[in-house]
């Protein structure tokens, strides 16, 4: 299996500080119906067609900020809290699945995921490569989350589907990703600072308790929703974002925009790499934590890594 290791280590991302009110953090908490499913506006703009399911993420309050206490254990020291301010915006209720992205490959306007790539040697069909074959029946199923997709290939889809739809989809920037998966929280994960919510298994990863940890994805609709509405933010797949990385995250656009420029102004260091945010089944519990940040060039490809998309509320 390639590991996103070296190019791709942790580095820094974001939460609410510690200090933030409770009155705040109730202000973007979302309401909860009487079976404690989120209460939120749902969008899908051909539900007959493949296109994803997205729900509408509100703006942050006034103060909020993210990057990761200091007292949250496995803290990196660029996790450094600062001021966002975030728009509302819509984004996808699940990560991208098998059957909505091969629906942009049939149409011929993205290519196929790596374990499909015509010749290829990870094809699971016809190539000789062993990864992506003996995780087949996680990879798949029209329900399971695409993976073996590139930071272009995602882009691709986005533009795809902004066409089809009139709508303007991207992929989401990591402060909006960030804020969307913590829903209103302060802590490492959504639910707490424990991988698992009073035994309950919450996601999957190497240590979370599910009994895919290390073996291969579930479906994107598994486990239960954060306050947003929003599964598997943690764990399952790494999930591309929008921005270049750089190492000082507070120094990122504060209106919750992506980073556009891949210079960072520091000498020495590698730039023009991509972000994926949220830990996948392979990697262990403070890799999926909502601060954690790895990056990996925008031409990478591996079984653990997929993506969710973002959409402008306005066309």
């Amino acid at each position: 299996m390639r590991r996103l290791t070296g190019i791709a280590r942790a580095c820094a991302c974001a939460t609410l500080p510690a200090f933030l009110s409770v009155a705040i953090i109730d202000a973007i908490r979302p309401a909860l119906a009487a079976d404690g499913a989120a209460s939120v506006q749902a969008i899908n703009d051909c539900p007959t067609a493949h296109c994803p399911d997205m729900v509408v993420i509100p703006a942050s309050p006034p103060g909020f900020e993210i990057g990761s206490p200091e007292n949250e254990p496995e803290r990196l020291p660029s996790e450094k809290l600062h001021h966002v301010s975030i728009g509302s915006f819509a984004m996808g209720k699940y990560e991208v699945r098998t059957a909505e992205y091969m629906a942009c490959v049939e149409a011929k306007a993205c290519r196929p995921p790596e374990w499909l790539e015509p010749g290829g040697e990870h094809n699971i069909y016809t190539g000789n490569g062993v990864t992506y074959k003996s995780m087949a029946d996680y990879i798949k199923g029209d329900n399971q989350p695409i993976v073996g997709i590139s930071w272009d290939d995602a882009t691709s889809y986005a533009d795809w589907l902004s066409k089809k739809t009139g709508h303007h989809y991207r992929l989401p920037s990591e402060a909006e990703w960030e804020y969307a998966a913590r829903a209103g929280s302060k802590s490492a994960y959504w639910w707490g600072n424990d991988v698992k919510d009073n035994g309950e298994v919450m996601a999957c990863c190497r240590g979370c308790g599910s009994e895919r940890d290390g073996t291969g994805a579930y479906p994107v609709d598994s486990f239960r929703p954060n306050g947003f509405g929003l599964y598997n933010v943690h764990g399952n797949v790494w999930e591309w974002v929008a921005d270049y990385y750089c190492d000082d995250y507070e120094t990122g656009p504060k209106d919750g925009s992506a980073r556009q420029s891949k210079s960072c102004g520091k000498p020495g260091v590698i730039e023009g790499l991509r972000i994926f945010r949220g830990g996948s089944c392979f990697y262990e519990p403070r890799q999926m934590r909502a601060a954690m940040r790895l990056r990996n060039w925008p031409f990478f490809r591996n079984q653990t890594l997929g993506f969710r998309i973002a959409r402008d509320l306005s066309p």
